[in-house]
């Protein structure tokens, strides 16, 4: 961890409480004009921090940008596991970017370690499923992707969805106290309405994956001026629903570590997955209607199979395995 992530972190790990100098010399490894000087590099990066000539250092407010240190530091005041963290190995965070799917798949040629995570402040092409736009307004959201490179085989890579959007479902609910949702197969809604979007792409060699990159955005503190005409229906945010703007790197820290325990699980123990998905999910138990390019497939929406894809009962009684697809309730 470099320095500006240690000096964060010991603010965070202080509770709003002040952190005597001693202390940031002992964990900085560095004399007081070091201290100061990372005090006043944080300062400068919009950080409010008071300081008391015999308490130490205070933090009082935190920018509302997306800073990797930050997050980092945030990261680590959660309480440590028996097996090292995965997800969040490795934070970038760029200014804007074209997609961040598209720029940790470049990334991912170059051998970066799985659990790199990549935050842009807004995308200019960022997409959603069947390369639909996906608007992502400067500062308003978390628009990111995760490398990943699981140990499954091809056929159980829809594990990785499903345990992505059991996170980001658990994240909001902890953070907002809102009722989130998942739909199948990558939504997570409130009140029925769009608050985030999942979308895997991998990379793979006959049954083995090479790598997965998890893509996800979250409409955080959206307005509904944000939203495009053709989505506005549909859509919402967090802040929105609850009523209140939110600490989006806070955010982002949470739904990085419930991802990481969620992508473990998936691999280990898909059992698990499974009843915390179906307990979340809006779509088990209803009659939908899916389709698939051309393909219109009318069905009783059962449960999901242990590779993480949906069943669907057909009229006839045959049980149908859904990988993927457009999915609307039909109305009784």
């Amino acid at each position: 961890m470099n320095v500006g992530a240690a000096i964060l972190e010991a603010f965070y790990r202080a509770g709003g409480q002040f952190v005597p100098l001693t202390e940031l010399e002992c964990v900085l490894k560095r004399p007081t004009t070091g201290v100061t000087a990372e005090i006043a590099e944080l300062q400068r990066l919009g950080y409010k921090i008071e300081v008391h000539p015999h308490l130490g250092y205070r933090l009082v407010a935190m920018p509302d940008r997306l800073i990797a240190d930050d997050i980092k530091a945030r990261l680590e005041t959660f309480h440590a596991r028996s097996k090292p963290r995965v997800i969040g190995s490795e934070i970038v965070v760029f200014e804007q970017t074209s997609s961040t799917n598209d720029l940790v798949a470049r990334m991912a040629k170059t051998q970066r370690g799985e659990g790199l995570v990549v935050f842009a402040e807004s995308q200019t092409k960022g997409r959603g499923r069947h390369g639909r736009a996906w608007a992502s307004p400067r500062g308003k959201g978390l628009w990111f992707s995760v490398l990943l490179r699981p140990n499954l085989p091809l056929s159980s890579a829809p594990r990785i969805t499903v345990a992505a959007s059991i996170a980001v479902a658990r994240a909001i609910r902890k953070a907002s106290k809102l009722d989130g949702r998942i739909k199948w197969p990558n939504d997570v809604t409130v009140n029925g309405r769009k608050v985030a979007g999942i979308l895997t792409e991998l990379s793979a060699e006959g049954d083995e994956i090479l790598s997965a990159i998890l893509g996800i955005g979250i409409d955080v503190n959206c307005r509904r001026e944000d939203f495009p005409s053709e989505v506005a229906a549909i859509a919402t945010s967090v802040e929105l629903e609850a009523g209140r703007t939110f600490n989006r790197p806070a955010l982002a820290a949470e739904i990085l570590r419930v991802l990481d325990d969620a992508y473990l699980t998936a691999q280990m123990d898909f059992d698990s997955i499974i009843a915390e998905w179906a307990r979340l999910c809006t779509t088990l138990g209803k009659q939908v209607v899916v389709t698939m390019g051309k393909r219109r497939i009318e069905g009783h929406a059962q449960a999901l199979d242990a590779d993480g894809a949906l069943l669907l009962r057909r009229d006839n009684g045959r049980i149908e395995r859904i990988l993927g697809g457009d999915l609307v309730v039909e109305q009784t």
